[in-house]
């Protein structure tokens, strides 16, 4: 594709001569669209997309560095090159410092340095808007996690905390922390005692890893917490700080100390009350279940937790690794066939790594719900229209009969879209010949009983409840019947190696089980596979009788 420049220029023999510049010395096509105000530049760049603007900042209708701020404010992503008839260092820093790619002065400008400079600012516009996207996903997953994370200073003093810190010592939001110390917040003896373990930390370089500790934070209640502190070094290896991260472990001790006192009540009433032995081990086995459900629960958070930090550690090494592939493919210039073949199977397998560690994203992302009043056949349309490419690639007919008034069901939109886009993605690897997708919805009033009717555990529906219906259908070759029972396990695929992390039908079940809705999966007689997801209507409104 070509390379897309705007020229702003008044003089036209200058611009000529740039021309000249760029057809003597820039090898890959090019597409050079040149302008003479301001105002036709503004134009331009909103008619039409360009990859990089070369701008003089005397210009008929506007002089100066406000030049240049008027146009990078309004397309901040495409580098500009400033060319200059005047030589001023103060103004040339000005519009580095402003968001300039280059500030060239047009009496020392030839063809090669333009072209340096053009393909230098494409690059290094290129490598900012990579670190941008690494640094924001790394605030949001920081912003996102529950646990509390905090960086310190080697005086104690809070550099950067999450929204969770903030929380946690009732403050507004994580500046209102920085440049305080746990002397702030904290009764003298235990801010010493978590002062002291920082120094230390600082003095040794030895981690602090999963130590308990209890806490009475601005509401005057005990919490206990488990704190992992570890270094924090600068780009030179020395240690500047220490970073934190707490997790609250209040609720689980809670369960446990009523665990132990419905224990200890049962031991008292199995003495006193003999007769009453049937009733007692009843309420024996209610409590083991109990205990059980806290283990499984706390295990599932650790190990979305633990995936959380795997993907964080991962990723950027990756990136890193995708980087530098493109630039040995460059240095290589004309590489031989079997050299060419090494470079794309590691750039796939780094992709496939990155596909996974997305996919534990997925998995470990916080179990909460922005639900609200959603018609389930809008957001259906919307998911199909996401992969109407894969079904147009695939030959793919997709087939829709959706019932007209459906009932609204509170959802969450984002995440029944994306549990959608899985659910129509792997009926679509299903059938890599081509076939037919069906989305069927419908409503209906539960009258009997069911697998998912009365359920003791989350009770999720009830006889008389209206409910609405989606189905998918495909007309693949089925799911094995061995493997049917294993379909919902975490990182369990079907798919050959490098083409699935088995966590797509996982994070689908949690979806619908956080809108305490139903998902099953089963083959046609037909053949191919049929989901079927099944979620409570919302009660209509009373309707207002009218006024005698």
């Amino acid at each position: 594709m070509a390379l897309r420049i705007l020229q702003v220029e008044d003089e036209p023999a200058l611009a000529r001569l740039l021309k000249e510049y760029l057809k003597m010395a820039l090898r890959e096509p090019y597409e050079l669209t040149w302008v003479q105000r301001l105002s036709e530049a503004t134009a331009a760049l909103t008619a039409q997309p360009f990859d990089l603007v070369l701008l003089d900042l005397g210009l008929p209708d506007s002089r100066g560095i406000e030049t240049f701020l008027t146009l990078h404010q309004l397309v901040p992503q495409i580098p500009i090159i400033v060319l200059s008839g005047l030589d001023d260092e103060s103004t040339a820093l000005r519009t580095l410092q402003s968001g300039a790619q280059d500030y060239l002065v047009k009496s020392n400008v030839d063809s090669h340095l333009l072209v340096r400079a053009v393909r230098y600012a494409i690059e290094r516009k290129k490598v900012e808007s990579a670190l941008g996207e690494e640094r924001d996903l790394l605030q949001a997953l920081i912003e996102s996690l529950p646990d509390q994370i905090y960086v310190k200073d080697s005086g104690g003093h809070f550099i950067r905390t999450n929204a969770a810190v903030a929380r946690m010592f009732g403050q507004p939001s994580p500046e209102a922390l920085q440049g305080k110390t746990d002397f702030d917040f904290f009764p003298p003896a235990l801010a010493q005692q978590f002062t002291d373990e920082e120094q230390q930390i600082i003095k040794t370089g030895q981690a602090l890893v999963n130590r308990e500790a209890r806490l009475v934070n601005h509401d005057n209640r005990p919490h206990w917490i488990i704190t992992t502190k570890v270094p924090w070094r600068d780009h030179n290896g020395h240690i500047v700080g220490t970073v934190g991260i707490n997790r609250d472990v209040t609720s689980i001790k809670t369960a446990e100390e009523e665990l132990r006192r419905a224990n200890t009540e049962l031991e008292t009433s199995q003495r006193e009350l003999q007769a009453s032995v049937a009733e007692l081990q009843k309420m024996h086995t209610d409590l083991r279940a109990m205990q059980m459900q806290l283990v499984e629960s706390e295990k599932m958070r650790t190990i979305g937790r633990l995936a959380a930090g795997v993907a964080h550690e991962v990723k950027n090494p990756l990136a890193i690794l995708l980087r530098g592939l493109d630039v040995v493919a460059q240095a290589l210039g004309q590489p031989d066939e079997t050299m060419t073949a090494v470079l794309k199977d590691m750039q796939d397998a780094i992709l496939r790594a990155n596909t996974v560690i997305h996919g534990l994203l997925d998995f470990s992302a916080p179990n909460q719900l922005e639900a609200q009043p959603e018609d389930l056949n809008l957001i259906a349309r919307q998911a199909l229209f996401f992969v109407k490419h894969l079904l147009n690639e695939h030959h793919i007919q997709p087939e829709l009969a959706t019932a007209p008034d459906l009932p609204l069901c509170r959802l969450d939109r984002r995440k029944i879209t994306e549990l959608l886009v899985n659910i129509f993605e792997n009926a679509i690897y299903a059938m890599p010949q081509g076939g037919t997708l069906t989305l069927r919805t419908s409503t209906k009033t539960l009258t009997g009983f069911g697998t998912n009717i009365g359920d003791s555990v989350i009770d999720r529906f009830q006889i008389g409840d209206r409910v609405v219906v989606a189905e998918i259908e495909d007309t693949g070759q089925g799911i094995p019947a061995d493997k049917l029972d294993r379909i919902f396990d975490p990182f369990f695929t079907t798919k050959p190696a490098g083409q699935g992390t088995g966590l797509g039908l996982s994070v689908c079940k949690t979806i619908v089980e956080l809108h305490r809705g139903t998902i099953e999966i089963r083959n046609r007689d037909e053949g191919g596979v049929r989901v079927t997801l099944m979620f409570k209507a919302q009660e209509a409104a009373p309707e207002t009788a009218p006024h005698a």
